[in-house]
């Protein structure tokens, strides 16, 4: 007789298994009619940049996609290590990796950092520091890209603004309002979660009012459960926030180390152009770090898609945002498209692929855990305990030397005294061992010398 509990357990995994497979099949079909748009009418040109293409700068680009996972593996071992000190880089690598692969398949890389937590607790570290280091990571990496497109809007206004548009048929549709609004979407996230977290009137308000509003002209339909998930929101921001600011030298490290792996890998379509001579043939810095900052404005769009990697919108955004840096060459822009889009997502979904499916360490959990609620749900449940040690690490931070000194001597004390009778222990200073008593020595008998008895000799004579 099959068992009817078993069956029903094993409904869902084959529902999930489907549903990725089915976000696979999205990403393949989306990312052929964007090529299939991108090359139609320049094929004869595209090909003869590939036949043109120097092939050293595509080992250049597949070398730098390596290395900003390296760096982003190097961010996950630093924030383990303040934790653990067992943890290795090569763990931090598959972390990367998982993460990368969850992120490419699913709805607005909503199941990335899922992943990644439970990867984590197979690799030994407990759930809730693991989640604590998940909303670090997201911290600083949306205040990391709000940084850098406010430098590219100062730096390269005038080329944000003159992006081509997207023409559908006989409508054109502009790529500038699209880049002011997920910047500002962006911008407006930041601002309120800070203001939320800083001011208690404010925090109630957005609660209360503006959520209701929202509720009663239909936009939000579960008000209350909008309330709870932003409620959480903050309140994790405001534990972590403080848990960074509590060590500086971490978050300076961290935030260089952010710059680093996110210019990095902006800076790809760079390199893809000098491989096609579309950007000359020697390299030059400054206009590296210009393409670099045109670049991170596509992670701002194409993130307020909900497509598994942002499939087929990513392409078109691309085509449309580096369209006058390369001069309007349509053969140009898709041949760079293809090698920038092969190297940064489908060689990469490929090789996390096989590192989800095979790595010792993998989650067990299984994947219809990955999504934004079981993310929330893992943050709720991790509350108090990431909330203790937050507090902890703060106050260990604001002790003085010499009140940390002080501390540690009575509790040596105090666990001493349970062992041994010793005296109380002293408010500062270095422990003293008890002495030992002194055995009193008995004198010993004093000799008189020859002289000395003659002395007392001559004592007896009245002379």
């Amino acid at each position: 007789m099959p068992n009817p509990e078993l069956a029903e357990n094993q409904k869902p995994k084959k529902k999930s298994k489907l549903r990725y497979l089915l976000y696979i099949l999205i990403v393949l079909i989306a990312t052929g009619l964007s090529l299939f748009i991108s090359l139609y009418g320049n094929t004869e040109a595209m090909m003869a940049a590939f036949a043109n293409a120097d092939w050293k700068w595509i080992l250049v680009i597949l070398a730098l996609v390596f290395f900003s996972y390296c760096v982003d593996a190097l961010i996950l071992v630093v924030f383990c290590r303040l934790y653990t000190r067992r943890y290795r880089f090569h763990q931090g690598l598959a972390t990367s990796a998982v993460g990368q692969f969850y992120s490419s398949v699913t709805p607005g890389a909503s199941g990335g950092q899922v992943m990644q937590v439970y990867t984590m607790k197979s690799q030994g570290v407990p759930v809730s520091n693991a989640a604590s280091i998940a909303v670090m990571w997201s911290i600083i990496y949306q205040s990391m890209l709000i940084i850098i497109d406010i430098i590219a809007l100062a730096i390269d206004w005038k080329d944000v603004m003159a992006a081509a548009s997207i023409d559908v048929g006989q409508v054109s549709l502009p790529v500038t309002p699209l880049i002011i609004f997920g910047f500002g979407l962006n911008l407006l996230v930041i601002f309120l979660i800070l203001s939320m977290s800083y001011s208690h009137k404010f925090h109630n308000f957005i609660l209360h009012y503006v959520i209701g509003f929202l509720g009663k002209i239909h936009i939000l339909k579960n008000p209350d459960r909008s309330r709870e998930n932003l409620r959480v929101h903050v309140e994790n921001f405001k534990i972590e926030l403080k848990r960074l600011q509590s060590n500086i030298p971490v978050l300076i490290l961290q935030v260089i180390l952010f710059f680093v792996m996110m210019m990095t890998r902006n800076s790809i379509p760079y390199f893809a152009g000098l491989a096609l001579n579309a950007w000359g043939s020697e390299f030059n810095f400054f206009e590296m770090m210009d393409a670099a900052f045109i670049s991170s404005f596509h992670q701002m769009v194409t993130g307020l898609v909900p497509i598994p990697g942002a499939a087929g919108i990513s392409e078109v955004f691309y085509n449309q945002l580096f369209f006058n840096k390369l001069g309007g060459d349509r053969g140009a822009i898709a041949a760079t498209q293809i090698i920038w889009r092969t190297a940064t997502f489908h060689i990469p979904l490929i090789v996390c692929g096989f590192v989800s499916a095979f790595y010792r360490s993998r989650p067990k959990e299984d994947i219809t855990y990955a999504n934004r609620k079981t993310m929330l749900t893992l943050q709720m449940e991790t509350f108090d305990e990431r909330r203790r040690s937050s507090d902890t690490m703060v106050e260990t931070r604001q002790l003085s030397r010499k009140e940390i000194q002080r501390r540690l001597t009575e509790t040596i004390y105090s666990s001493l005294e349970e062992e041994e009778e010793l005296p109380k222990a002293p408010s500062f200073g270095r422990i003293k061992k008890k002495e030992k008593p002194v055995k009193e020595k008995k004198p010993k008998p004093v000799k008189k010398t020859k002289k000395k008895e003659s002395a007392d000799a001559w004592e007896h004579w009245d002379i």
